[in-house]
């Protein structure tokens, strides 16, 4: 064999593989080698041939290593080729994908050996939706007419998703009009293919969120095992509401990992949930109604058709365009925005033809069909709506069944054919017996699904005998259908249930009930639902609060939205809680009483404010919730959310460098606590003073206070639903910043570690994040630039698999306090900055001096002094406007190296004086020790500040080993500790 490096290749290479196998799909490329194409997305990418063999070559054998040779045998043959070309074709791919050799994601380069390809591909099914032929088709049955140009847009848009195009279709028009019989012809004309329906309700309180999505998910889970796996690994979130795919030792760690998670969460985690299994297979999400639908789908649905990359998926929905428009649904906005980009395919049905009502009679094969007066009569009197032509229709050919189809046509005539669906639906009201329509009020009162039980139990008849009457009325096929499974209904329930054949027979039979009866019906379906839930069945808050609210009985409903409302913070779905806590406040004026008014008032402004603390931050929204029920305190003596009012509320109150507040709110908690025996508000009184201390420079009480706390909280297990962040990680990681400053080098970083193990262990999010906050911020003391990247990088980590949103902002100022220490001082002042004008809009006022001072500090690296010095004033005027003194004397100290650099020795000098002066009325030995050592580097140190150094040195032994001791010891000319 030849040298290599002369770039000749041996004849014995592996044979090149035939080029004519299935198209391949990786990430959202698909490539076609049969056809020498590269798609991007379902466009056309243009590349050069030798870059595109060796793609090919790569792609053929994915997960397996291609030698250097054996790659330019396959693409070059025996031509003389030097390896610097093949090297340069696969830099020339990467720039063609978007790839990165230090990070791929497609090419993987084994150094010195050649390179392999990583992406999971998968083939692309060959097969492409077509409709069945006239004889065979769906589209050929009775009652499918005139919809062929809208079922071939329906195929098409089923062909690009199956191609890897991500769709959203939608199928849309006015009541009656055909939208699911469409749907269903469609479906049925696919064959065996993945498809998953969700049903959009009629919701109580606004809607579960995300309720079609969860039930499609569970039918999908159910179908395919792999699902159910492929959820638990990139889906937490999600299967923590579908608690039957968990044991409850499960869903307890998934509370823990989940605690404090941002509202954004679900959607990422839902699209690489259906990217990686829409890998495997085209996927079809069917979802009907959506003009019903919870904004927490919507706002799914907008992500998804956004995302980018390829997936092959089609959701495909119906709603009625009347009433989005009308009501201005958060529907109607996405549809225009959608259609604006070109991201959605929007299938708006019209009426009947004539023409197509005579095509509908003909297939009846009914007599009529050839009388043209018959056609012409039915069709001005329906005007085309298909739900009323098949009602006509009905009754036509019930006619002819016994012997009357002679008159058909006289009959059309005189025949109440209803002109507008109200009509309609009092057509079918007032063939109703009386037993008949009792019974199915009573349904129609529980919803477009029922349990033929809990009816039978509200109306006190025998349940055999109302099942043998659902029975003969879904045998009819006008009012009911048995009802379909889905992740609401338990399966043993599913024989005792049933539904309304059309939502708007319900509807219509709903408001068709008098006031007064429809009153008493929700009362005794709200009763009965509690002697449900008593026996242990699962019946939701929200749905109990819905039933008491439309019985006139406010305070049962407020009981039970509070209840909901407590459910969904407890499941970290912040924004539901809000939710559900406005609409109930709504029915604060219907209580009978003060008492009970400023009770439910009480416990529902508590639990929006801790929701909107975590949703939003501490804007002003929570803090007006918070203040409302703090004001309602001392009326509520034995309420259970006293505690949680207080914690959350100071909590909040220091987060907004409200610091005179926090105390008075702390000094409360206390009181109470101390009152009540209750731990955790002391120790939350305790920590609450400790963290003021801290920011306004009382290193001795901070810490005083803090280990109060810490010996209270250790010996706590809260829930996640009841903090952000575990007590004794938030004590412990305040802890530690207190006895840094203090000289107690060591034992702080233990409490960190600590913290850390806590964290860990116990599984928040939150927590974690907390205590690598506080590790980060113990780094920037000690001037440890690269230990605050790694911590920076660990903080990003944590948020990007946990989807947390105020961690990210404080990540970035810590990563550019790092680069700017690191030889990147512009680019570290834009992150700094960048990230404080964020958490400004936030709220979160609190160390807002000091991430100031990093900005500063940052362009003083820089070398721009007088954009340094402007940076430092805007700090100090923080500094003073929160009295927060915590970073003073760093500020003070920076302020001696600006003016020097601007070449003002003595301010710099009395800039160095005020550092020292602030760290000792801090009693702070560890800030002591950067003035005074910057006195004696610069030559204004006097004798007895020489003095003091060295006695400063002997006092700090915890701080051997740091960069900051040693360049005091060099100064003093003592043995390196």
């Amino acid at each position: 064999m030849s040298d290599p490096k002369e770039g000749t290749r041996s004849g014995r290479a592996e044979a090149r593989p035939r080029a004519d196998g299935p198209p391949v799909r990786f990430a959202h490329f698909e490539l076609h080698e049969a056809n020498a194409s590269l798609m991007r997305e379902g466009k056309p990418v243009t590349v050069a041939p030798t870059p595109f063999a060796v793609l090919c070559a790569l792609v053929r054998q994915p997960g397996v290593l291609l030698t250097k040779q054996v790659l330019l045998d396959q693409v070059w043959g025996h031509q003389f080729v030097s390896e610097s070309v093949l090297k340069t074709v696969i830099s020339e791919l990467r720039t063609l994908l978007e790839d990165d050799a230090r990070q791929p994601r497609f090419i993987e380069t084994v150094s010195r050996r050649g390179y392999r390809f990583i992406a999971p591909t998968v083939e692309v099914a060959a097969r492409r939706w077509e409709a069945a032929p006239a004889s065979t088709s769906p589209a050929a049955s009775p009652g499918f007419i005139g919809r062929q140009p809208a079922l071939a847009r329906l195929g098409s848009a089923w062909d690009r998703a199956s191609a890897g195009k991500r769709t959203v279709a939608w199928v849309t028009g006015e009541p009656g009009i055909g939208k699911t019989t469409l749907i269903e012809h469609f479906v049925a004309g696919l064959g065996d293919i993945a498809c998953i329906r969700g049903q959009c309700v009629e919701q109580y309180s606004g809607g579960e969120p995300f309720l079609p999505v969860l039930e499609a998910l569970a039918e999908l889970c159910r179908r395919d095992s792999a699902a159910a796996q492929l959820l638990r690994a990139v889906a937490p979130s999600w299967l923590l509401q579908l608690p039957w795919l968990s044991t409850p030792e499960e869903r307890d760690a998934l509370r823990r990992e989940l605690a404090g998670t941002t509202p954004d969460r679900p959607l990422r985690e839902m699209g690489e949930l259906l990217d990686r299994y829409t890998e495997r297979r085209p996927l079809l999400l069917v979802t009907e109604d959506l003009h019903w639908s919870d904004g927490a789908t919507i706002q799914l649905i907008d992500y998804l058709a956004r995302r980018r990359g390829s997936a092959r998926l089609m959701w495909l929905a119906s709603f009625r365009l009347a009433e989005v428009v009308a009501l201005d649904h958060p529907l109607n906005r996405l549809r225009r925005e959608l259609r604006l980009h070109g991201l959605c395919d929007e299938i708006v049905l019209d009426l009947f033809s004539e023409q197509e009502v005579a095509e509908y009679v003909a297939q009846r094969a009914l007599p009529v069909a050839r009388n043209e007066a018959f056609v012409r009569a039915l069709h001005a009197r329906t005007d085309g709506l298909p739900l009323f032509v098949a009602s006509a229709m009905s009754e036509i050919a019930a006619r002819a069944a016994q012997g009357g189809a002679s008159d058909a046509a006289e009959h059309v005539a005189s025949m109440p054919v209803p002109d507008s669906l109200a009509a309609l639906i009092d057509h079918y009201v007032a063939q109703l017996g009386d037993e008949q329509r009792t019974f199915l009020e009573a349904a129609a009162v529980c919803g477009v699904e029922f349990r033929v039980g809990i009816v039978a139990e509200v109306l006190n008849r025998d349940p055999l005998w109302a099942g043998q009457f659902c029975a003969a009325l879904e045998r009819e096929r006008l009012w009911l259908a048995a009802a379909r499974a889905h992740d609401k209904l338990d399966p043993q329930d599913l024989p005792d249930a049933h539904a309304f054949r059309h939502a708007l027979f319900r509807q219509g039979l709903y408001e068709r009930t008098p006031p007064a009866t429809v009153a008493q019906l929700h009362g005794r379906v709200g009763a009965a639902l509690e002697r449900e839930r008593a026996r242990g069945a699962t019946v939701a808050p929200a749905e109990l609060a819905m039933h008491f609210e439309r019985a006139r009985e406010p305070m049962a409903a407020l009981r039970y939205y509070t209840e909901g409302a407590e459910t969904a913070l407890a499941n970290f779905n912040a924004v539901e809680c809000m939710r559900i806590a406005e609409r109930a406040s709504q029915l604060l004026d219907r209580a009978p009483d003060r008492r009970q008014h400023v009770a439910a008032e009480f416990g529902l402004q508590t639990l929006r404010g801790l929701a909107a603390t975590r949703a939003l931050g501490v804007g002003q929204e929570a803090r007006d919730a918070f203040q409302r029920a703090y004001a309602l305190f001392d009326e509520v003596p034995e309420h259970p959310m006293r505690g949680r009012l207080l914690h959350g509320f100071g909590f909040m109150l220091s987060l907004r460098a409200e610091y005179a507040e926090a105390l008075a709110v702390a000094d409360r908690a206390s009181a109470v606590g101390s009152t009540t025996g209750d731990p955790v508000l002391s120790s939350a009184a305790f920590m609450l003073h400790g963290q003021v201390d801290q920011m306004q420079g009382r290193s001795r009480g901070a810490r005083q206070w803090l280990e109060r706390s810490l010996a209270l909280a250790e010996p706590l297990d809260v829930g996640p639903g009841e903090y952000l962040v575990d007590p004794q990680v938030a004590v412990l990681s305040s802890l530690a910043i207190t006895l840094v400053h203090l000289g107690h080098i060591e034992q702080a970083r233990a409490c960190v570690e600590r913290a850390t193990v806590r964290g860990r262990e116990r599984g928040w999010p939150m927590a974690q994040l907390t205590a690598l906050w506080r590790a980060a911020l113990l780094e920037v003391r000690l001037g440890n630039a690269q230990g605050v990247a790694a911590l920076s990088d660990a903080m990003e980590a944590l948020m990007d698999e946990f989807a947390l949103g105020h961690g990210r902002i404080a990540c970035r100022w810590f990563r550019g306090w790092a680069d700017a220490r690191l030889g990147r001082p512009r680019e570290g002042h834009r992150q700094i900055r960048e990230a404080y004008e964020e958490n400004i809009q936030l709220g979160m006022l609190a160390g807002s001096s000091e991430i100031l001072g990093y900005a500063a500090e940052a362009l003083a690296l820089a070398g721009d002094w007088e954009a340094a010095r402007q940076e430092l004033q805007e700090a100090l005027r923080v500094a003073d406007l929160h009295a927060e003194r915590v970073y003073l004397p760093q500020l003070y100290l920076l302020e001696g190296i600006i003016a020097r650099g601007l070449g003002d020795a003595p301010a710099a000098s009395a800039s160095l004086r005020r550092s020292l002066e602030e760290a000792r009325a801090q009693e702070a030995p560890w800030l002591e020790l950067p003035a005074l050592t910057a006195l004696c580097e610069h030559g204004d140190a006097t004798a007895k500040d020489k003095g003091a150094l060295a006695a400063l040195v002997n006092r700090l032994p915890e701080a051997r080993g740091t960069e900051l001791l040693a360049k005091a010891q060099g100064l003093l000319g003592t043995k390196r500790a």
